[in-house]
């Protein structure tokens, strides 16, 4: 029994002078290597999993148009940007746009939506799925496709609570732009 125990520290003490001689990876790494990141959008904040709670979805209930932009109609697409500048494509995921009129209310999740009585209500279809943890933060765009230029319709600055409980977002337009778009969404446990 006393030779079993005798190996097992030996062992142990191998392999803690090993972790300590060994060179930490960030030091291999040549400076010309840019780090390749291994979380997906949004960027996680380092969280200790022992004090905080789980990941965390960004969960879109719905996007209605009550004034647009152009006459006619417009075409929408959603973004999300980090603070480092990165941005990705929410919606449409074939990377188009959605041809919109007014008083569309386009629609992902029912249970999350808001969408107001006479607004014509249609399926938004998939979207790109988020996850997070509590302290990130992103911002969610939603644009109008221009031939000279993209339109910025809405732009909704968010910074992820503690995750007790769902975390609603409900944003209107700037009034006096010409145009009106509503977006609601939540952020839920994963």
């Amino acid at each position: 029994m006393r030779t079993i125990l005798t190996r097992i520290a030996t062992a142990a003490a191998a392999l803690t002078l090993t972790a300590v001689l060994a060179p930490p990876q960030a030091a291999l790494a040549t400076p010309t290597t840019p780090a390749v990141p291994t979380t997906p959008p949004p960027s996680l904040i380092p969280v200790s999993p022992l004090t905080a709670p789980g990941p965390l979805k960004l969960v879109f209930g719905s996007l209605q148009a009550d004034d647009l932009e152009e006459s006619g109609e417009d075409e929408v697409r959603v973004e999300l940007k980090e603070p480092d500048g990165s941005h990705y494509y929410i919606w449409p995921t074939n990377g188009d746009e959605a041809d919109t009129k007014v008083r569309t209310c386009w629609v992902w999740t029912s249970d999350a939506s808001d969408c107001s009585a006479g607004s014509t209500q249609r399926a938004a279809g998939p979207y790109i799925h988020l996850t997070a943890h509590p302290g990130a933060t992103f911002t969610i765009e939603v644009w109008e496709d221009d031939h000279i230029g993209d339109d910025l319709l809405l732009r909704i600055p968010v910074t992820i609570g503690s995750g007790e409980g769902p975390q609603y977002i409900n944003a209107t337009s700037p009034a006096g732009k010409g145009f009106s778009y509503r977006l609601a969404a939540r952020i839920e446990p994963a």
